[in-house]
């Protein structure tokens, strides 16, 4: 699955334009199952041909939702997955795909390898994972900078390219989007941050950002983006 390919229904598809909070254009995101190109009248349309044509009838079928529901199944079984990530504090485990993280993104692709290298197969190593037979199957990455259930929504989207982004949540998808070099969320991100500052809601995305202000730059970032909005809106 292509980065920009993962389409998401954003703010009941409304466009927003966020000419003074951030700079772009908005990300317009449509339904990941619907068609692109002339492809868009129906999922299952056959192409009209002249019958004196020799060419066989085609008809193109995509249906990718029931892909992203599988994919998200998937990640809540952990024998299917490959990746381990031991998130803040508590270390908690959430677990993914490393083909699917590999090519979504470079960082997580040098992570993984960076991981493999710094587990070599030792006895000592073999003895741990009896007692832990969990860690055993799975590359293990420890993820300090995130609140795991935003982490956990960042990984479930980087999977199915989608998530439902709220005021709580906003601001870690924001940093774990910079972060991992996902553009498109990072947009998304950003639309919905203008819509709700617009609608009077910033201090519930200012005071769920408290957490990560000081552990990402980009989030000290972001609160200045909204505090430098909100002051054009009110000026």
């Amino acid at each position: 699955m292509d980065l920009c390919d993962s389409q998401l229904p954003l703010v009941e598809n409304e466009l927003i334009t966020f000419q003074l909070f951030f700079s772009g254009c908005s990300s317009g995101y449509d339904s990941a199952t619907e068609l692109s190109g002339s492809d868009k009248e129906s999922d299952t349309s056959i192409s009209e041909k002249d019958p004196s044509s020799a060419e066989p009838e085609v008809m193109k079928y995509r249906s990718t939702q029931e892909l992203c529901n599988t994919l998200q199944y998937i990640l809540s079984l952990p024998d299917l997955c490959d990746v381990m990530f031991l998130v803040g504090e508590k270390r908690v485990p959430i677990y993914g795909m490393k083909a699917v993280l590999a090519t979504r993104s470079r960082v997580f692709h040098n992570l993984i390898l960076e991981a493999q290298r710094q587990s070599p197969v030792s006895k000592k190593s073999k003895k741990k994972s009896k007692q832990t037979p969990s860690l055993s199957n799975h590359i293990v990455i420890e993820i300090n900078k995130y609140q795991p259930e935003h982490f956990r929504e960042f990984v479930t989207f980087v999977h199915c390219g989608k998530v439902n982004i709220n005021s709580t949540n906003v601001t870690g998808l924001y940093c774990a989007a910079t972060e991992f070099d996902l553009s498109d969320l990072k947009i998304a991100c950003r639309d919905f941050t203008t819509k709700s500052i617009k609608k009077g809601n910033a201090t519930s995305i200012l005071k769920s950002a408290k957490h990560y202000l000081p552990l990402h730059r980009a989030a000290n970032k972001f609160v200045e983006k909204i505090h430098r909005y909100q002051k054009s809106l009110n000026g």
